[in-house]
């Protein structure tokens, strides 16, 4: 079960990284202007997300609860993190 879950999470992570960084876009056309700090905004928190990613592979080998559990706890400080500092920078 937690290795289901390590994969899953791991997976949009990754993706959710990649819209980040390669796919900005998408989400520059919900902020207020298209500015270079929106932009560094954006790949600053991909990165986070990328190495949030590749800890959820990394963990695998060594998946017991308590170690699953900070990493959960890690991600959604960061996730929470992101989605306040972006809701400020809607339109």
């Amino acid at each position: 079960m937690i290795l289901g879950i390590l994969i899953l999470i791991g997976l949009v992570l990754l993706v959710f990284s990649f819209l980040l960084f390669k796919k900005q876009v998408i989400f520059l056309t919900l902020l207020a202007d298209d500015s270079l700090a929106n932009k560094q905004f954006l790949q600053v928190y991909s990165m986070i997300f990328l190495g949030l990613g590749i800890t959820a592979f990394l963990l695998i080998p060594f998946a017991d609860k308590e170690m699953t559990l900070y990493f959960l706890a890690v991600m959604m400080l960061a996730s929470a993190t992101f989605s306040y500092q972006f809701s400020k920078k809607i339109k």
